[in-house]
């Protein structure tokens, strides 16, 4: 079946009118890529020989006008549509209201939030994996810095060996690269959880080394809950607000938008939502 009509496909640049926001759709951590860096002749982050790392990947919110097996069809608020082929998508997720008591022991909790010390962290989201779709997470906890960079051993401009009281330094050397806002270079960073539900009040997160992490609201706030699963664009409904992110060097062709990524936001709970 063919998509309905939809206007001249634009380049992707008509997409930015969307309005581009960093693609860490929450919940999904991207894997940081490993420091390129031969020699201490080469400087990472002054002009030196190597070039700066790349920017996160980028996508743009949309609201879905049509979707069947085959087509998915995304307007942005400027009125714009984009055809997206079910061929021409890498990954197809979906996010679903829930909350603490939709979890089970079995299941996987991701979670990033700032760490408190004591493997406590505050967060004000959490998203939880089902069945076959906890291989999209690996259980594990890490702490990252407030920009999403891993904390590493050695600072790749300096060429000295890191320790915790040198985070805040580093994360100062990656801001030029990635700006940060206001108050994000304070010690300590966040922390990455995925782990099992151990109880839910408070939540507290079984993580590899027999440990477990306390996860808190924030002070003061709440935490959403999303189970997040696998999908396709048949599950998709017109009114449901769609992530997109594009292939990056060939986002368009002729009849569809090429997208390495979409996240389907429902209004319905899992087992709530009528095919």
């Amino acid at each position: 079946m063919k998509p309905p009509a939809c206007g001249r496909i634009r380049t992707w640049f008509a997409l930015v009118c969307l309005g581009l926001v960093v693609a860490s759709v929450p919940g999904i951590v991207p894997l940081a890529r490993a420091q390129n860096y031969p020699g201490p002749w080469n400087n990472l982050t002054a002009g030196g020989i190597l070039p700066l790392p790349p920017p996160p990947p980028q996508g743009a919110f949309g609201d879905v006008l049509f979707a069947n097996s085959k087509w998915l069809v995304v307007q942005n608020k400027d009125g714009q549509q984009f055809p997206v082929a079910a061929d021409k998508i890498g990954q197809f997720l979906i996010r679903w209201p829930s909350s603490l008591r939709d979890m089970t022991s079995n299941d996987l909790v991701e979670a990033i939030g700032i760490d408190q010390g004591g493997m406590t962290i505050r967060t004000d989201h959490l998203d939880f994996f089902v069945g076959a779709d906890q291989n999209l997470v690996q259980s594990n906890y890490s702490s990252v810095l407030p920009i999403g960079r891993p904390v590493t051993a050695i600072d790749p401009t300096y060429q000295r060996m890191m320790s915790a009281y040198d985070i805040a330094a580093q994360n100062t050397i990656y801001s030029w690269v990635y700006p940060t806002f206001p108050g994000d270079n304070g010690i300590p960073g966040q922390m990455h959880v995925v782990g099992n539900p151990l109880a839910t009040n408070p939540l507290r997160l079984g993580v590899p080394g027999n440990n477990f992490i306390t996860v808190l609201p924030p002070n003061p706030g709440v935490t959403s809950v999303s189970q997040v699963t696998r999908g396709n664009p048949s599950f998709a409904k017109k009114g449901d607000t769609a992530f997109l992110t594009p292939v990056q060097g060939d986002p368009m062709d002729e009849k569809s938008l090429n997208v390495a990524q979409i996240v389907l936001y429902k209004k319905v709970r899992r087992n709530e939502f009528v095919p």
